[in-house]
């Protein structure tokens, strides 16, 4: 059986580091990185993620641009928004959208894999 394909989107490589190690030690996924709205369209065309972990602020965009594309390839695929913006219209936009979460930067080690957690049983 394949593993499931993660994507994460973050245009900051230490970050992109972080979620990976915790991720690789908690889950078993295929990883693919991303960095720009442009990066995630290239990704896609040989790509099909499962789940996508989406940052917010991308250095050519706004993360919630690339959630149509992500969803029209796989309308099943799981995406959780991370970004430092933790407001009411960011968790409404996320929901609109089809993201199944919104984790507010800065999070603890332990909430972040909560979230994963959450994110592979969505349904």
């Amino acid at each position: 059986m394949e593993r499931p394909v993660l994507l994460i989107v973050d245009d900051e490589s230490d970050i992109k580091a972080l979620y990976k190690s915790i991720v690789n030690r908690h889950f078993d996924f295929d990883i693919i990185e991303a960095d720009s709205i442009e990066a995630v369209t290239t990704v896609l065309k040989n790509s099909l993620p499962d789940f996508v972990l989406l940052d917010l602020c991308l250095k050519d965009g706004y993360g919630f641009d690339v959630i149509p594309a992500l969803k029209k390839v796989n309308p099943k695929v799981k995406i959780l928004v991370i970004t430092a913006f933790n407001h009411c219209k960011e968790k409404q936009r996320a929901t609109e959208l089809g993201a199944v979460g919104l984790l507010a930067k800065p999070f603890e080690k332990d909430t972040f894999v909560e979230h994963l957690q959450m994110m592979l049983n969505a349904k």
